[in-house]
């Protein structure tokens, strides 16, 4: 099948968590907190405070979930391999964040 690479699955899982992310970040200032703006909450509330960092990009991670069936559903086996290398890599830095910033990062 067209786009069914190692490559492809790796690139857009990469990619996909930060669309997740500034996804999730437009639907809480939009729906949950009206008045917040886009900037502050993503400079004051989530990079701002160490303890909040870890869960945004483990819920960014969400996205690479739907990817990854997504791609299961259209048998794409090879792409599938990629989006799960991709989060590997993620959650690599999530780790390299924690050891570097001690147990009050989470």
């Amino acid at each position: 099948m067209r786009g069914d690479t190692h490559g492809t699955g790796f690139v857009l899982g990469l990619i996909v968590p930060l669309i997740g992310f500034f996804g999730y970040s437009t639907f809480v200032v939009t729906v949950l907190r009206p008045e917040m703006e886009l900037g502050f909450f993503l400079r004051g509330m989530i990079f701002g405070i160490k303890g909040n960092i870890a869960p945004a990009l483990s819920l960014s991670l969400l996205a690479d979930a739907a990817l990854f069936f997504w791609f299961d559903h259209r048998r794409m086996l090879k792409a599938m391999r990629g989006v799960i290398s991709a989060m590997f890599v993620h959650g690599v830095f999530i780790l390299v964040f924690l050891v570097l910033w001690g147990r009050g990062f989470m």
